[in-house]
C-alpha cells in the first residue's frame, strides 16, 4: 500500500529564491511552521547526507537526502520499521515565477499504520510549507491533492 499527498502553489519568486530557502535547512521552520519545529543537516546539501528534523507533535526523525538537483528539486527518505516516508520538493519555472510542489509518500507493508499516525501532520504541514515558500515573493494560487492509493 502507498499513501500520498501533495500540495502546489505558484509564486512570483525565482528558482534561486526558493532554492536558497531549501538549502538553509536550519531555517526550514521559518517557512513551514506547522510542518517543522527544527531541522539540521549533518553535512553538505547533497545526495547521501543525513539530517534530522522534528514535526510538531511527533518525535524527531533522521532523513537521508536521496535526490538533489539545484534549483529544480530535492528529495528525502526516512526509513521506518515496515515502511519508508519520502518527501519531494520541486521547483518548476513558469512564465512569471515558479510553481512549488511538495509531495509526501508513505510506502511499505505498514504504510496503512504510518498513514494513520502521520497523515494529520503531513496534510497540515505540507500546504503550510509550500504556501510559506510561495509567499516569499507573492502567492498566486494553491492546489492540494492527496489520499490513499494502493
Amino acid at each position: 500500500m502507498t499513501w500520498r499527498f501533495e500540495h502546489s502553489a505558484e509564486s512570483s519568486a525565482t528558482k534561486a529564491d526558493i532554492w536558497r530557502r531549501y538549502v538553509d535547512v536550519a531555517h526550514w521552520c521559518d517557512w513551514s511552521r506547522h510542518g517543522v519545529e527544527w531541522s539540521r543537516l549533518d553535512g553538505p546539501f547533497e545526495v547521501g547526507t543525513m539530517g534530522k528534523s522534528k514535526a510538531p507533535g511527533l518525535p524527531s526523525g533522521r532523513f537521508l537526502l536521496v535526490g538533489v538537483e539545484p534549483e529544480r528539486m530535492f528529495a528525502t527518505e526516512m526509513r521506518l520499521p515496515g515502511g519508508r516516508l519520502f518527501f519531494e520538493h520541486l521547483i518548476e519555472p513558469l512564465e512569471a515565477g515558479v510553481r512549488i510542489t511538495h509531495r509526501a509518500r508513505i510506502h511499505g507493508p505498514l504504510a496503512f499504520l504510518y498513514a494513520r499516525v502521520l497523515r494529520h501532520s503531513i496534510v497540515r504541514g505540507l500546504p503550510d510549507g509550500v504556501d510559506g515558500l510561495a509567499s516569499t515573493k507573492g502567492l498566486v494560487s494553491r492546489r492540494p491533492r492527496g489520499g490513499v492509493r494502493p
